[in-house]
């Protein structure tokens, strides 16, 4: 008989989290009272998030995909729900496969169908998405640090 080793590392910075959620609200925010700027907005916050992914040493992958939409925002912006749909697949199918089926990963991905199906309400998916993807981010990151909090006052 074999024993069962496993082997488990996972690292978010919780500064990340912190910075990512609050950049999130404030774009939602800023689309919501300036929908005319959308592709400004979006396309800074996509930018803006590559730069922090960049900066807490996330993978190459994600500060890519980031940076590239955001370029690709700014240099056609008539294909705005097509990149930021594809950026919240990315995100969500990240989310999925190392989370696993949590509200962080299902957030992204019904956003990005809901881009592809509806692509001229595109302000109110994007303003919607972004606030709720922000508050739910605080709101784990919250979670998480209670729980972490409670097993460290058990032993």
């Amino acid at each position: 008989m074999s024993p069962h080793v496993q082997f488990i590392m996972h690292h978010t910075s919780g500064k990340r989290r912190v910075f990512h959620a609050i950049l999130a609200i404030l774009t939602g925010v800023l689309v919501m009272a300036w929908p005319d700027a959308l592709y400004y907005i979006v396309g800074g916050y996509l930018i803006a998030t590559g730069l922090i992914y960049l900066v807490f040493r996330a993978p190459s992958f994600l500060v890519a995909a980031s940076i590239v939409t955001g370029v690709f925002i700014f240099a056609f912006p008539a294909f705005i729900p097509c990149f930021f749909a594809f950026f919240l697949l990315v995100i969500g199918l990240g989310t999925l496969f190392t989370a696993g089926f949590t509200g962080l990963a299902v957030i992204p991905l019904l956003a990005a169908v809901l881009l592809i199906l509806f692509p001229e309400i595109i302000s109110i998916i994007v303003a919607a998405f972004l606030m709720l993807y922000g508050f739910t981010s605080l709101f784990a990151l919250i979670q998480s640090r209670k729980k972490k909090k409670e097993i460290l006052e058990v032993y």
